[in-house]
């Protein structure tokens, strides 16, 4: 790691003061703690990193679920079945989108206080938070949301409209950093970017383009795409990224790892993506893997788990404590610059640009291989062997797939390309239990059942029925 952020001071008051904010739908503000402090009292240096940390856990959440739909990851003792994500759902309310309310209210209102550049921050947070909530469940309340006992029962946005919003969330952010004043601008208390302005705008431009590609079904515009992208993410220094420490750990170091060294199993990588990495798919190995995956104690071949399967081997491979993205103080990756490459690797080879998408789509694998510490003679080769350095839809696809390893995009790719294995080689669903279709949404949450049952009875889809964005 070249860059470690300690989540401290500001940081944990925030997050100990944020379920005093104003409750979400179906919670009402009764007994009132008298020793928490109200959201007139809240200073927006204390909001902004409850925010950011929520929206990180809620990457956490979401990818463990999801990592299972992609067969980046199985789970030991049982194929996935219908999950709902209940408490990414809670966090994003609670936690996210009711405190980024309180803090838009805070540095927006008129007068000399008057913070755009808090509120442009939390502008592109939001657009975050309503992505992942529409990409998770479609149709989601938001219009009506976070009204607390004023409307318990809000009406769902359908996708579409949730789709319109973020570009909107993005424009209005964007609109907002470039003020030339602002009464208050976010410093030590930005967990991500240390209140650097300029790499908020970056990530705004790439998230744009982000959101863009995922209507590719609905007749993208690729120069637009291209555009947004260009002015994006200008190097893994822009990542946005929340890193863990000793204090706070890493959740998959909490709750995937270190419980797998106990013998609590829970989740370990998946067969297709082991054999994808150690030269089963394409030929060629990929040294990403032992950075990636670790062996078990005494094995010595990358076997992966087909938790499908009764009859495939055992698998030998763990994420533990060491492996990149599951050590104490590994980051929770929310939007990279190799995301950002493989966005215009795509656009560019969709409009027929070849020289720009061979040369994103060698920065995209680079910049992943980069971010682990792979050794650059080992990525060199890697990079010009025929199976990897030929360019077509299929290789940025998988590549990138590979670079967002724990990430709910890889999700939404495989669902934009109907889990094709001409786009995403040898990937087979299995006929698990009569269902041979993947998981295309999460089911609505059991406490939204019981307290917004019409609207959620008017929304609800079958769980292998493909959304919107991508029919």
């Amino acid at each position: 790691m070249t860059r470690i952020t300690h989540i401290f001071g500001k940081a944990w008051l925030a997050l100990a003061l944020a379920i005093a904010l104003p409750a979400c739908n179906g919670f009402l503000d009764v007994n009132q703690d008298p020793t928490r402090l109200g959201e007139d009292q809240v200073d927006v240096s204390l909001l902004l990193p409850t925010t950011i940390e929520a929206l990180a856990r809620v990457h956490y959440s979401l990818a463990y679920t999801a990592s299972q739909v992609t067969h980046q990851m199985d789970a030991f003792g049982g194929y996935y079945g219908e999950f709902t994500n209940s408490s990414a759902w809670s966090t994003i309310y609670l936690k996210g989108m009711n405190n980024l309310k309180v803090l838009e209210e805070k540095a927006l209102a008129q007068g000399e206080e008057y913070s755009p550049h808090y509120g442009g921050v939390a502008k592109i947070l939001e657009a975050m938070y309503v992505g992942l909530l529409t990409t998770t469940w479609e149709n989601v309340p938001y219009s009506e949301a976070l009204k607390g006992s004023e409307n318990v029962q809000p009406a769902y946005d359908a996708q579409p409209d949730l789709y319109n919003r973020i570009q909107a969330l993005l424009d209005e952010g964007l609109a907002l950093l470039d003020a030339e004043t602002s009464y208050l601008s976010p410093g030590s208390d930005d967990l991500a970017y240390g209140g650097d302005l300029d790499k908020w705008k970056r990530l705004a431009h790439s998230l744009k383009a982000r959101y863009m590609l995922h209507l590719s079904n609905k007749g993208a515009d690729w120069n637009a795409i291209l555009s947004e992208a260009a002015q994006g993410l200008a190097s893994n220094d822009d990542n946005f990224q929340l890193f863990y420490s000793a204090a706070n750990p890493n959740p998959w170091f909490t709750n995937v790892a270190k419980a797998n060294e106990t013998g609590n199993f829970s989740i370990t990588h998946a067969s297709y993506f082991i054999n994808l990495l150690k030269g089963e798919i394409y030929p060629v190995v990929d040294p990403r893997l032992p950075l990636i995956a670790a062996l078990r104690d005494g094995d010595t071949t990358y076997i992966g788990e087909e938790s499908w399967n009764p009859d495939a081997p055992e698998s030998t491979v763990l994420p533990t404590k060491d492996t990149w993205y599951s050590t104490e103080g590994a980051p929770i990756l929310m939007m990279t610059f190799a995301e950002s490459k493989f966005i215009e690797a795509e656009a560019a080879f969709q409009a027929g640009d070849m020289d720009r998408a061979a040369a994103a789509y060698q920065a995209g694998i680079a910049a992943h291989m980069d971010m682990l510490g792979v050794d650059p003679a080992q990525r060199d080769a890697y990079m010009s062997h025929p199976a990897v350095s030929t360019v077509d839809l299929e290789r940025i696809m998988m590549q990138k797939y590979i670079a967002l390893f724990l990430h709910q995009e890889a999700w939404t790719d495989m669902r934009r390309y109907h889990f094709d294995p001409n786009v995403f080689r040898g990937f087979v669903e299995p006929d698990y239990l009569g269902r041979n279709q993947p998981g295309q949404r999460a089911r609505y949450p059991v406490s939204e059942e019981t307290r917004n049952t019409a609207n959620v009875e008017a929304n609800r889809k079958d769980f292998t029925t493909p959304m919107w964005f991508a029919e």
